[in-house]
């Protein structure tokens, strides 16, 4: 299969430039597409405040630009629904935002416990399962469920872990995975103190009380995914000065596992990454300074890599894994098949 391009440079220009600007974006700062390519979904920064957000969804050869409340918010994460018919974004300033797709375009009034948080909050992310979505943000360090039916929160890790002494806290630091079914809900927690290497991640079924941690040895989670039988959580992160990866075994954990490096460029900062199962094969693509490089995790090695002004472009992966889709200012939007 060739190289499809979903959309071109213009389609991701703002439609009200100032006097003597350039329309084009200042950057991409997330994608995200669905199952069939049918429908791409661009957030943009605009080239005259680095703040002004648009968010774009790209299907059948037309631009439809979704309203966005508070246009000062960098969507940080985006995110469709299985099917296709919603997307999610979660934004800077612990800011969430819903839209229906096919009815038509109506945005979701949500409002998040615990909101607020810095504009330049880089890590905060959706994910989606079932009929429920997942949100985090590593400001309030919670992590909500919400019930798509009923539009309303189901699970509240704050809410669930308030009576737990400080030495015992459970907490997240803004990244979130559900299994396919949605019954089930991970994150990763940071260490409880500065001596005592004891970040994780922790498994919980949604709407219990109780929950299990799992140790995975990276100082700071960049994103996780169960895997399609939900028996193994794959985590990306960073270490000092490296970006490691380890995949966790959720009926034999290991006591104290090492992660495995992954040679990039450079050592990936507090950003959101979005791990995806290819079969039993977890991969992850990340954006460097000159490229796009989709890691395989299970193995350590790179699958596919192209070039790109990594510092204005975003990049995510299909549901399924073998898709790669890349957005760029200069570039526009292309899909590229992988192995």
């Amino acid at each position: 299969m060739s190289v499809r391009r979903l959309g071109a440079p213009e389609d991701l220009e703002t439609s009200h430039p100032l006097p003597a600007c350039s329309p084009v974006p200042q950057r991409i700062t997330a994608v995200a597409v669905t199952a069939d390519l049918r429908r791409t979904a661009v957030a943009t920064a605009a080239p005259w405040f680095r703040e002004l957000t648009e968010v774009l969804v790209l299907a059948d050869g037309a631009v439809t630009r979704l309203a966005v409340p508070d246009r000062r918010k960098v969507v940080r994460d985006l995110l469709f629904d299985p099917d296709g018919s919603a997307l999610t974004a979660m934004g800077s300033g612990n800011s969430i935002y819903r839209w229906a797709l096919d009815d038509p375009c109506r945005r979701w009034r949500l409002g998040m416990v615990g909101s607020g948080g810095s504009l330049d909050l880089r890590l905060a992310q959706v994910a989606v399962g079932g009929r429920s979505f997942a949100t985090a943000n590593a400001f309030t360090r919670n992590v909500v469920v919400w019930d798509v039916r009923t539009r309303r929160i189901c699970h509240d890790i704050q809410e669930i872990f308030k009576n737990l002494t400080y030495d015992d806290r459970v907490e997240g630091e803004g990244t979130v995975a559900l299994s396919a079914d949605g019954s089930r809900l991970a994150f990763c927690r940071p260490r409880r103190t500065f001596w005592k290497e004891d970040e994780g991640a922790v498994v919980q079924e949604i709407g219990s009380g109780s929950h299990a941690e799992y140790r995975t040895g990276i100082q700071w989670a960049n994103g996780l995914a169960f895997s399609p039988n939900g028996a193994a959580l794959a985590v990306v992160g960073a270490r000092p000065d490296q970006t490691v990866t380890t995949i966790v075994d959720l009926n034999d954990p290991a006591d104290d596992p090492e992660p495995v490096v992954l040679p990039t460029d450079e050592r990936v900062d507090r950003i959101n990454l979005r791990p995806v199962w290819c079969g039993t094969e977890p991969r992850v693509p990340i954006v460097d300074r000159n490229r796009v490089t989709v890691w395989n995790l299970a193995t350590a090695t790179a699958i596919l890599s192209v070039d790109v002004p990594g510092s204005r472009s975003a990049a995510t992966l299909t549901p399924d894994g073998r898709t790669l889709v890349i957005a760029s200012p200069d570039d526009g939007v292309h899909a590229h098949p992988l192995p």
